[in-house]
């Protein structure tokens, strides 16, 4: 399945203008600019044409949009703002406490991708969160930017909030996992790679690889396996599959031999 993001709203669905918009408060602005919707007082929703000049003002919030060439522009102006949900363009917010956790991944994912012998994903700020499956596919769930590139067995990922699944039987698949400043934690049983600029590496291991682990500013903790030296750690009990390697520059890196 991939398809774009829905919003709801106390358990409604909007209609498909509404998928990916701009969420600000209880309000809604399709991705278009042309209609919003907002949960009313007494929790009825409401649909209605955007006004020409682009104002609402809504609970007490004053919202001016502006509908540009190279992106829209969002003024809101209020107590307590929370952008929830962005789907692109510049927001500015004046008031008090106002807040911002917005996500601007277009699409819904829960796809499976089957003889996939490399699996690339880049993230900029969110977490990474990995898992085992018993299968043979690969398993991307959550929200991403785009639907992923499948080509010539290679699996390329575009940001991801949410977990990515691979096969543990298939030590023949190669990773290389990344993401600016967000974590990466999970369960892992592949040689490759995995890189984060400003967070933490956290992952239980699952296979019996031998971890070259490197970090700048952070400390280094594996368990159960042995310390070759240099940040380099072999398996106790059997003999090295591959490598994987695990890099941070501000972060910590936690391994837990699990086998």
């Amino acid at each position: 399945m991939f398809e774009t993001r829905k919003t709801i709203f106390n358990g409604v669905e909007l209609p498909d203008e509404f998928s990916g918009s701009n969420v600000i408060n209880n309000v809604a602005i399709s991705r278009d600019g042309t209609k919003y919707a907002y949960v009313s007082r007494n929790g009825g929703l409401v649909i209605g044409q955007m006004p020409e000049n682009g104002r609402l003002e809504i609970d007490g919030n004053v919202i001016n949009y502006q509908k540009g060439i190279n992106g829209n522009r969002i003024n809101v102006k209020g107590r307590g703002v929370h952008i929830s949900s962005f789907g692109g363009g510049s927001v500015i917010i004046s008031g008090s406490g106002n807040y911002v956790s917005g996500n601007d991944l277009e699409f819904k994912i829960d796809q499976a991708y089957v003889n996939v012998n490399k699996v690339s994903l880049k993230e900029s700020a969110r977490d990474i969160n990995l898992g085992l499956c018993y299968d043979v596919n690969v398993y991307v769930k959550g929200f991403t930017n785009n639907e992923p590139e499948y080509k010539e067995n290679r699996l390329f990922i575009d940001g991801l909030e949410g977990t990515l699944l691979l096969p543990k039987p298939n030590l023949g698949l190669d990773i290389d996992i990344k993401t600016s400043a967000g974590e990466v934690k999970g369960d892992v049983a592949h040689k490759g790679i995995i890189r984060t600029s400003a967070g933490d590496i956290s992952i239980d291991l699952y296979a019996p690889l031998t971890i070259e682990a490197n970090t700048s500013a952070g400390d280094v903790n594996v368990r159960k396996m042995i310390s070759e030296g240099r940040g380099v750690y072999s398996p106790p009990n059997q003999s090295s599959l591959g490598t994987l390697i695990l890099e941070t520059s501000a972060g910590d890196v936690t391994v837990n031999y699990m086998l």
